[in-house]
């Protein structure tokens, strides 16, 4: 009896560990700032950071935000977190970074991804051109929750 109790315990540990939000897995948190250079218009106003995806070229990269904004999509979505060392960032580039690991992204061309602040259901064996459009977060995954694959974010400021 004791060893049916246990099977069936390990078995919702399980389904429920299954049901998580999709694109919302933990990352370890980094450890500390590096320096990390990016095009000097790539860097973020003084007391802003922005996201950055060193997989996708500098024209595609999310907008600038607070910095508690930027750490927290981060910590859920991946990306290096950059912020100007000093004025003299926004000439040649130097920023501080850290870093919470690879995106989403991988496999997808750029202009694939949804614009800041909206997500894209995407269907491993569909081809691009037949993958639903960007929407509302909640829309994405409430249909991958229905047909699986995996929920596409862009990060993008806060909303008003």
């Amino acid at each position: 009896m004791r060893l049916a109790s246990r099977l069936l315990h390990a078995c919702v540990v399980l389904l429920v560990s299954a049901c998580a939000a999709p694109g919302l897995r933990e990352r370890p948190e980094p450890t500390e700032q590096q320096e990390f250079r990016v095009p000097p218009e790539g860097v973020p106003p003084l007391g802003q950071c922005r996201i950055w995806y060193s997989d996708l070229p500098a024209q595609w990269q999310p907008p600038a935000m607070s910095c508690s904004r930027a750490n927290e999509l981060a910590r859920q979505h991946g990306g290096r977190v950059i912020k100007a060392i000093s004025p003299a960032s926004m000439r040649d580039g130097r920023t501080l970074a850290l870093d919470y690991g690879p995106s989403e992204f991988g496999g997808l061309a750029p202009e694939q991804l949804p614009p800041p602040g909206y997500c894209r259901p995407w269907y491993e064996r569909t081809p691009a051109d037949r993958q639903p459009a960007p929407m509302t977060c909640e829309r994405a995954r409430e249909l991958v929750q229905r047909h699986g694959g995996r929920v596409l974010y862009m990060p993008g400021p806060e909303q008003p």
